[in-house]
């Protein structure tokens, strides 16, 4: 049954599996046909999009503060108890379970060596349980764990990572995962929601980028009653909304467009109460009715709809949006085949030369084109300058303010204690410049994200006007008085293929994308269905989901990582004033300052950064453009060589053609018909934030 005949679902695992193979199927499929008609650009690009699906799985991190019952959550996604969990602080690497029929673990060791061990020996390898095994875990990179579980079945990968805050190296590698990972669970316990590590994760070290991808979880609920259930949940809700949203004015502007479309897009946190032990408890021994009342299956649901409905809808929509494009340009060329193998020679030649004429002038529009993104790469530079000179004052006013405003009396002379005040102060000043530089960062990022995205919108007139010369060089060749004089060409031909897929879809998909929607298509079709900001940096410039941590990760590690507690204290400051000690202290740290300046092109880098965003967009263009191109202007070569051979065409190639075009036609439309549901459940989940937030937003003022 073909996607026209039912309609497309994908807000399950299973559903959402099918609908990829049947996608993936059609581009298989398009691959023959643009073969059989020699359209070798047409067919690479095909089968690159192929390859890349075929990799295609979800990753799940599961992060959190230790002892928040991480482990048990997993080994309740899995039903069974696959990773060591304890009392006490267990996880101690990054482990990584994955569907294989049979059970083992793969060591990878920091070192490069890989080592595989059985399944039952994984706490000697990854946890802090024994002195032995905590040895152990400090020399491992991750661990992959391979099990037959149905939840990994559906091609998705749960990460473990180390608790937050019982490391500092292992916080920093989970924190590291975060812009690679597809969905983020954040556990959170119900006896203590909300330390003050977790409203600093929140305030601080999370990107406004990453809210989106993430599901809170309030762990061991059962142990509460359900009204004070109800106000955990509330409570831990509205926190996160507040931490979250100011942290997004702070990057954006409150006033910004781009906050506006944040806060919608955001909409209220997923927030959800489970008790993941009563719910492992459940399945082991198959007890629908205490699964309930875990609240488990809530969750679950909410995590499968973040990763089908929102993640995989992007990669519906580029596999779609392949198909519309590929099969539109195969159609092209069998309208260009037929009809120009039934033209006199001297006519033809006379539109081969018109036509490769238009092809040069696209060209020319396209370099003209390319000229005004540079231009637009170096306005943002010159608008960030200031930014950018300010930049290392700024770090270093955030650390005078901290020294200003240390607290000091005169028993922090006393020998012992003043190397520990020392290194408490320097740990406040390393603190406040990484908070410092990453909002920067972010701050900056966010002026290079809005800027892409408004040249991509405006490069959608050079779209229109590229599509526009393409069909011109398609009718070109159209001779619909020589057509209707030929029977078997009026019956069989093009018109007749496309006639056939129904309504006015088909003839908008022939004739440059007018049905099946030209908006976006040479940035593979992100505007105008999605979010463009969501995705535009994994379908477009092909960086991970969460790119704008690079620069402040970039940024923070060259302060944070070169200031250090070596700062010398002078024995003759123990009976001198405070204000003595602390202006000293100054001088050592502006000299830290000066040195980081010297060697931190801090300008450098945002500079490369602004670049290769808008050379990535040029990259893109230049790609979809020279695939249809190029296979144009080969399909008139291959033409002009075989009108020098026969001067007519035989009904056997005319029932080709016709077969080919019926295919593409029939497959471009199905295509159609997903991206079109992908669209409207887009539609639907904005609208249905913007009633959410203002429901919420009465309640609250009531």
């Amino acid at each position: 049954m073909s996607q026209t005949e039912k309609a497309v679902q994908y807000t399950t695992y299973s559903s959402y599996k099918e609908t990829v193979a049947t996608l993936t199927e059609n581009l298989k499929e398009l691959l023959t046909l643009s073969e059989e008609i020699s359209l070798s650009n047409t067919a690479d690009s095909i089968r690159e999009t192929i390859e890349k699906s075929a990799g295609e799985h979800f990753e799940v991190a599961i992060v959190g503060e230790f002892k928040r019952g991480k482990s048990t959550l997993i080994n309740a996604m899995l039903g069974q108890d696959v990773l060591p969990a304890d009392v006490l602080p267990a996880t101690a690497t990054l482990n990584r379970v994955t569907y294989s029929e049979e059970p083992y673990v793969q060591v990878e060791y920091k070192d490069g060596r890989s080592e595989r061990v059985d399944i039952e020996e994984l706490e000697n390898y990854v946890t802090k349980l024994t002195l032995e095994s905590e040895e152990i875990a400090e020399t491992v990179k991750e661990a992959t764990v391979y099990y037959d579980t149905d939840f990994c079945r559906n091609n998705v990968d749960i990460i473990d990572t180390p608790g937050l805050n019982d490391d500092e190296q292992m916080t920093n590698v989970t924190l590291s995962i975060l812009p690679k990972i597809d969905a983020a669970v954040f556990v959170i316990s119900a006896n203590s929601p909300f330390s003050q590590f977790e409203k600093d994760f929140l305030e601080k070290k999370m990107l406004t980028s990453d809210v989106g991808r993430i599901i809170f979880v309030v762990n061991c609920f059962g142990t509460f009653s359900p009204e004070d259930e109800n106000k955990i949940v509330e409570t831990v809700r509205t926190r996160i909304t507040k931490y979250v949203m100011d942290k997004a004015k702070a990057v954006m502007g409150e006033d910004s467009r781009e906050f506006a479309v944040y806060k919608r897009k955001i909409g209220t946190p997923r927030v959800i109460g489970v008790y993941a032990k009563r719910a492992l408890t459940a399945k082991k021994i198959e007890d629908q009715g205490l699964l309930e009342d875990s609240n488990f299956p809530e969750f679950e649901r909410a995590l499968e709809t973040l990763l089908t409905k929102e993640r995989g809808a992007i990669t519906l929509q580029i596999l779609a949006n392949k198909i519309t494009n590929s099969g539109t340009e195969i159609l092209r060329s069998v309208v260009m085949q037929e009809n120009a193998l039934m033209m006199a020679n001297d006519e033809f030649m006379e539109r081969y030369d018109a036509a490769i004429e238009e092809i040069e002038e696209i060209r020319n529009k396209k370099r003209m084109e390319f000229v005004k993104i540079n231009n637009a790469a170096n306005q943002v530079f010159d608008d960030l300058q200031p930014v950018l000179d300010s930049y290392w004052d700024n770090i270093e006013e955030a650390a005078m303010k901290v020294i200003d405003g240390y607290r000091m009396d005169s028993t922090d002379f006393k020998r012992d204690k003043l190397k520990i005040v020392t290194a408490k102060l320097t740990d406040k000043i390393k603190e406040s410049i990484s908070d410092r530089a990453q909002l920067i960062c972010e701050q900056i990022q966010n002026s290079i994200n809005v800027a892409v995205s408004c040249e991509a919108e405006r490069l959608q007139d050079f779209e229109k006007e590229f599509f526009e010369s393409v069909v011109k060089i398609q009718e070109m060749f159209i001779i619909p008085d020589k057509i209707s004089k030929n029977g078997t060409a009026s019956e069989k031909g093009i018109g007749a293929a496309l006639g056939s897929v129904g309504g006015g879809i088909a003839g908008g998909i022939f004739l440059g994308f007018r049905e099946a929607g030209a908006k976006g298509a040479l940035l593979g079709g992100v505007t105008g269905l999605v979010s463009f900001s969501s995705i535009f940096f994994t379908a477009v410039l092909a960086l991970s989901p969460a790119w704008p941590i690079a620069l402040s990760l970039m940024a923070v590690a060259g302060l944070a990582g070169t200031f250090t507690a070596g700062l010398a204290i002078d024995k003759l400051l123990i009976n001198e004033r405070i204000d003595r000690y602390k202006t000293n202290f100054k001088t050592q740290v502006k000299k830290q300052f000066h040195e980081m300046r010297l060697t931190n092109d801090f300008t450098e880098t945002v500079r490369r950064q602004v670049y290769s965003a808008f050379d990535g967009l040029k990259a893109r263009i230049e790609e979809e453009t020279e695939i249809i191109l190029r296979d144009t202007q080969e399909t008139l070569d291959n033409l002009n060589a075989l009108k020098n051979e026969k001067n007519d065409v035989s009904e056997r190639e005319m029932d080709r053609l016709h077969s080919i075009a019926q295919k593409a036609s029939s497959i471009v439309a199905d295509a159609y018909v997903v991206r079109k549901a992908v669209s409207e459940a887009a539609e639907e989940s904005s609208k249905n934030t913007a009633q959410e937030d203002k429901k919420n937003t009465a309640e609250q003022q009531d």
